[in-house]
Order: C-alpha cells, then structure tokens, then sequence
C-alpha cells in the first residue's frame, strides 16, 4: 500500500482555537496551546484535544459511512460496479479510508484499519473522474480544489449554475483525463486524491502507482436524500461539514414535507400511476433501472409505481418486445436517454412506428431527465433532492404541485 504524503491547502480557518473545539476533560493547558494554522494544519498537536468541532453523518446513504476520531476520520464506502460502467463487471469494491488531520500523527493502520488508505486534510486538490461532484465542491466553496475531471460535463447551458466551477475550469487549472484516465495528464494535476465510482479495475492500480488514492464514490444507487448527502461526503476532504450541513438540512426538510403530503394524499396502491422506466438504444435493446436506483426511489416518493419491478441496485436490459408489453399501458414513461433526440410524439414514432402502442407517448406523459437547466439533472439535481421530488411532483399529481414548473425534468410534447 503506498501511502502519500500530501501537501495541504488553505482551506480551514485561519486561527482557529482548539479550545473552544476541544472535548470534555481534556487538559486545559494543552488545548489553549494547539491551534489550528491557515494551511489547516495543527499546531503543538495535543492527543487530548478534538479537532473536528464540525462533523456530518450519513443518515440515508448507505454507499459510505464515516466515524471521528479526535485528530482523524475514519471513512467506509461500497460501491456496487455492477451496471455502473461499461469495463465494471459485476464488482461489490468496499474501501476504508483514515483522513487524518495535517500535523497529527498518522494513527497505526491495525485491526479495522488495516489496509486503509490514508489521506491527508484538508485536501487541496482533487480530480472528479466520474462527474458527479462539481455541485459539492461548487456548493462548499472549494471549487479551485478542482484539477481533473472525466469530461467538459458543464456546457453554456449549465455554467450559469456552476459559477466557481465555470471559472476554474475556464482558467486552464483542470485537467481533462477522460474516462479511461489519461495517466500523464492525471500525473501532472497531480490531485490529492482522485475519485470514481467503477471502471477498469487494472486502471485504477495504475493510478495508485502514481501515488494518487481512489476514492471510490457513487450518487446513484441511493435515494435521492442520500445521493443529496454527496455534500457531505464531500466536505469530508476539506473539513467543510457545517457548510454541508447548513446545505443539506432545509433541503431534507422540504423533502419530507412533500413527501407526507404525496403519502397522506396518495395512500393507496391502486392509486399510484405506473411509470416506465427505460431508454431505447441504437440495437433496439432497453436499458432499465432496478428498484434501488435514484429515478425508481424518487417515483415512489412521488406517489409513483416504477417499471419494470426489478430488484437490486444496479442497470438491467430487456428487449424493446418485452419493453413495449410490458409498458403499453404505463401512465407515464421516463426516458433514461442522456441526449435527447426527439422532441415530440411524431419524432419518436418516425425514429420508431412500434412505439405508437406506449399510452404515455400519446398523452403527453414522456418526460426525460435533461430539462431546462440541461445535464444539470446529474448535478445539482443529485443535491437539490426537494426540487426534483417537487418536479416529480408536478408530473405525477399536478394537483399537488400546481405552480411548479420544472427544473431538472424535462418533458416531451405530445
């Protein structure tokens, strides 16, 4: 196991007194000695003191957890690979990471610990190699960690919404290391640490050769509070969690709101519409969701019941035969489609007459992900959970949403 000795940013406050952060007991003497530096470092490192005034949990994720030690942290993540990436394969990757604050010891990597990677913070930089936390870092203020990412995923339409991260981008710091990581351009970004959530595997022991940890971190197989929660799994990394929190508490609470209201509104099964799930592609196979993917769990707190019933976590395919049958009579259709081709009812028939049996097209009941704020869906969507439950909302009980117009979803004319 390599471990990196990382160089550390000006990320926390500068002088803050571990005094007034320090547990119960600790001996008086030593914490008004330690401090905290403006590189975020300690100073005069005490083993009574408790660094970490701020902490954040993960409540409704289940892809990482994260306990606090008084100098470091200890962080859990699992991440499914299965249907994640096309190179995945059918992969569970449990990672344990030690983020120990700069200037304490490294504590010793024994029984739970053994094998963990660990990481120095407040980190500096990061590279984003699966596209999924440019709102966190946008969100948390820490937008000039960003020096890597997988792809130009913020285009005209989405910059006004990502200002920091626009401008970070746009000033040459970021490197692009494309999906399958071009190692030399990862190298020379030289991130702190570098996160996905799949891929080849053989490709990311090549980037821990370089000295670079893997984090591995993915949104979308939670609920949408959970892939919310991507905040604070951020904030993790730069000693960011009472921004974190201070984002992602209203949020939480809006949510639930609408969610008793849609469950209070909406009790009973049989008075659920039924949506299907599913995008077409050029082999005519559909690609779906399984029942604990963001989009399924999010039209169940709509007041929704998803299609196919499929269990687990991951994608699954089926033929557009079995697709049509089994959705010709869905009240709604979600296309899963990442590029929207067709705008209207008569486009998609011209793509494809046997998609005339589909009552949602007909109706005007086909809706997407890519609204008016663009890919911003895979974005801020994945934090703004109350917003797209409130699009969802809308689409599935107008009546319970009538003044809502749509954010992240997008729908399709009939």
């Amino acid at each position: 196991m390599i471990i990196r000795r990382h160089h550390v940013g000006g990320l926390a406050v500068a002088g803050l007194l571990v005094a007034a952060i320090a547990g119960c007991g600790a001996d008086p003497t030593a914490d008004a000695r330690s401090t905290i530096t403006a590189d975020g470092c300690i100073e005069n490192y005490s083993a009574d003191v408790d660094y970490f005034r701020d902490k954040a949990e993960a409540e409704y994720a289940q892809g990482w957890s994260v306990s606090y030690a008084k100098s470091y942290k200890v962080l859990r993540t699992t991440v499914e690979a299965a249907g994640g990436h096309a190179n995945a394969g059918s992969r569970r990757i449990e990672s344990t990471y030690v983020l120990n604050q700069c200037g304490a010891p490294e504590p010793e990597l024994t029984g739970e610990l053994a094998g963990a990677e660990v990481i120095t913070i407040p980190t500096k930089t990061v590279a984003d190699g699966g596209s999924v936390l440019y709102a966190a870092l946008e969100r948390l203020d820490v937008a000039e960690s960003l020096v890597g990412q997988a792809e130009q995923f913020i285009g005209p339409t989405e910059a006004p919404y990502f200002p920091k991260i626009s401008a970070q981008i746009k000033s040459g710091k970021v490197a692009d290391l494309g999906y399958d990581v071009n190692l030399e351009a990862l190298a020379e970004a030289d991130p702190d640490f570098y996160t996905n959530y799949a891929g080849d595997q053989a490709m990311f022991a090549k980037i821990k050769e370089l000295g670079i940890p893997v984090v591995y971190y993915f949104p979308y197989t939670e609920s949408p509070l959970g892939a919310a929660e991507q905040i604070k799994f951020t904030s993790l990394f730069f000693n960011r969690e009472a921004a974190a929190n201070a984002v992602f508490d209203p949020i939480e609470q809006r949510y639930q709101a609408l969610e008793r209201t849609v469950s209070g509104q909406v009790p009973d099964e049989k008075d659920r519409p039924s949506v299907l799930v599913g995008v077409i592609g050029k082999s005519g196979e559909v690609t779906t969701n399984q029942n604990d993917r963001f989009e399924e769990q999010l039209i169940r707190a709509a007041g929704g019941t998803a299609l196919p019933d499929l269990p687990g976590g991951g994608k699954a395919t089926l033929s557009l035969e079995s697709f049509l049958d089994l959705g010709a009579d869905a009240d709604f259709w979600l296309d899963l489609v990442f590029f929207p081709q067709y705008a209207s009812k008569s486009e998609y028939l011209a793509a494809d007459p046997r998609l005339d049996v589909l009552k949602a097209l007909h109706t005007g009941d086909t809706f997407h992900r890519i609204g008016p704020r663009g890919q911003d869906y895979f974005l801020n969507g994945a934090i703004d959970a109350d917003v797209m439950l409130t699009d969802a909302v809308s689409l599935l009980h107008p009546d319970l949403a009538p003044d809502h117009e749509l954010v992240y979803l997008g729908t399709v004319s009939d």
